[in-house]
């Protein structure tokens, strides 16, 4: 068989028939399982199920077959008002496998492994076809320019308010006072001497 020959088709049939399908699938189950979206899944169910219980309690004395597919199908066709519960999946179903880059390579590596089984190449050749396809991916990712990084806008920092008040404060003089101590005027006793006075020396005795 040669690669012109092949198709979709074939390859999507081998695919399964190899049991990557399955392994797929119940990979993703394994991860949806442990994920917070399964966590919220279980919850709006049961809250969803105690409501309808409130409004209607005669639901528990019926079959609890009836009452499964009563909840399955408001599951699947969603309430009257408010988004569907299964919206929460389809939401995570398109980040983890239609909007993934991750999945699509895996997809795409497991996909290529079909179609070289089917051509016949030999795990030898396909493991030297791999090793050129990654030395060629990474010749081409460094022969890509440089870009400088991109610098920081640059963001005037805040006023400091007290900052402010104090720079201010003593650029217009206003800075604490400092008290200067008195001089004494030892040479009052000549003085008062000179006029006549009497006053105190500094042995304590009336001097003239």
């Amino acid at each position: 068989m040669d690669a012109d020959s092949l198709d979709h088709k074939q390859l999507a049939a081998k695919y399964k028939k190899y049991g990557l399908f399955d392994k797929q699938r119940k990979e993703l189950l394994e991860n949806f399982k442990k994920s917070q979206t399964h966590t919220n899944l279980l919850l709006k169910l049961k809250v969803m199920v105690e409501n309808k219980i409130k409004n209607d309690p005669s639901l528990l004395l019926k079959n609890r077959g009836q009452v499964a597919a009563l909840i399955q199908g408001e599951v699947i066709n969603g309430p009257k008002t408010g988004p569907s519960i299964l919206s929460i999946v389809d939401k995570d179903i398109n980040d983890k496998i239609i909007d993934s880059p991750q999945f699509h390579e895996e997809l795409r590596r497991e996909l290529k492994d079909v179609k070289r089984r089917l051509l016949g190449v030999s795990d030898e050749d396909y493991a030297k076809e791999l090793e050129e396809e990654k030395n060629k991916t990474l010749a081409a990712s460094a022969s890509l320019p440089t870009l400088p990084p991109t610098p920081l806008p640059f963001v005037r920092p805040e006023p400091d308010p007290d900052h402010s008040f104090r720079g201010n404060f003593y650029k217009h003089g206003y800075g604490p006072k400092v008290v200067k101590p008195p001089r004494f005027q030892f040479n009052l006793p000549s003085r008062n001497r000179d006029r006549g006075s009497p006053s105190r020396g500094f042995d304590g005795h009336l001097s003239y």
